[in-house]
């Protein structure tokens, strides 16, 4: 045993002093704030933001998009402020965000509604045509009487009749049941075998973060194939693979604490310390004792290295990074445990 741990202590040593475990560092660092400042939306997708500047008005809107079960599947966030809606949108934190103005009120009075509400979106509000329609239906529920209200003046020679007899009726039409109405119903996604529905596992922070350890662990792992994985070949098989699994997870020791400081700065409020830190430290296991395997598949850099290639993209595609496969697929969700990072994300 003390013969590993030296050997283990030198490998260590040799990756403090190589500046190629500096660049992939700051690589990774680089990386999650890349992430976690543009990220796509996932579980966050359903909500949407509004700003009211409306006073009263504006939140008998908001009052009314919140508590109707019609639009139970948004949820709808109140922010104070104009940026911070737009930053919320433009990183996809939302799907989109609307703005109700100040002179709301005084606009509807007199019958000018064109072009009174903003509505922000971008490229990752896919659903934001849904969502607008969904508002635009509550803003016409509170809106139309008072529009009617405020033109009887034009058509009635008693006004204020007018204005009560079609308040009185517009309330009828709307909450009574006797006259037709849209039952919504809406279908989840698919159950399991205990009808317990598949959440959705995907953390583009976390998964950036291992899909880069895992591939580093990789292509540090051609270094076994070439001339400095004589060393190592001189030994029993054994003894063989328990020294490049140590010279494996040497190679990604230091870059994988500053990723895990990254992970606990960007994305660290959801998960305990204790169980983020047994989960990763399982994770760096897997990775070195995977590659070591991998590694020892193969006999030649020619033939490795396109192969890491393919499993750098293959753990973006399949890992839940950006997209859970398991979430529609139960048998991906088991498959894909295979490899490394999706491992660390379906553990936690």
């Amino acid at each position: 045993m003390a013969k590993y741990m030296m050997r283990a202590f030198l490998m260590m040593k040799a990756r403090i002093k190589s500046p190629f475990t500096y660049i992939w560092v700051a690589l990774l660092v680089f990386s999650l704030w890349l992430v976690d400042e543009t990220i796509v939306p996932t579980k966050n997708s359903s909500d949407v933001a509004i700003l009211n500047e409306a006073g009263e008005y504006g939140e008998r809107v908001t009052e009314f998009l919140t508590a109707s079960d019609e639009f139970s599947e948004c949820t709808f966030l109140r922010v104070e402020d104009e940026d911070m809606l737009r930053l919320m949108v433009r990183r996809g934190q939302v799907r989109c965000g609307f703005i109700l103005p100040e002179d709301m009120e005084e606009r509807i009075e007199e019958g000018d509604t064109r072009s009174m509400i903003t509505m922000v979106t971008s490229t990752f509000s896919v659903k934001s045509a849904a969502v607008r329609e969904k508002v635009f239906a509550a803003l016409y529920r509170i809106m139309n009487p008072d529009i009617t209200v405020a033109a009887a003046g034009e058509y009635f020679e008693d006004p204020e009749g007018a204005a009560s007899y079609i308040r009185e009726r517009y309330d009828y039409y709307v909450g009574s049941d006797d006259v037709f109405r849209i039952n919504y119903e809406r279908l989840d996604d698919s159950k399991g075998d205990e009808g317990v529905f598949f959440p959705d596992r995907s953390d583009p922070v976390r998964g950036t973060a291992a899909v880069l350890i895992f591939v580093l662990c990789l292509y540090s792992g051609s270094t076994l194939l070439g001339k400095n994985g004589r060393f190592f070949r001189a030994f029993g098989r054994r003894e063989r693979l328990f020294s490049e699994f140590l010279y494996l997870l040497s190679s990604v020791l230091i870059p994988s604490v500053c990723a895990f400081a990254a992970i606990r700065f960007f994305a660290g409020d959801g998960t305990g310390l204790m169980r983020d830190l047994l989960c990763f430290a399982l994770f760096l296991i897997l990775t070195a004792a995977w590659s070591t395997v991998f590694v020892s598949c193969f006999k030649k850099n020619d033939t490795y290295l396109p192969a890491v290639s393919v499993l750098l993209f293959a753990s973006f595609v399949l890992c839940p990074v950006f997209f859970d496969p398991g979430k529609y697929f139960q048998v991906a969700g088991y498959v894909v445990r295979l490899l490394p990072p999706a491992f660390y994300i379906y553990l936690l």
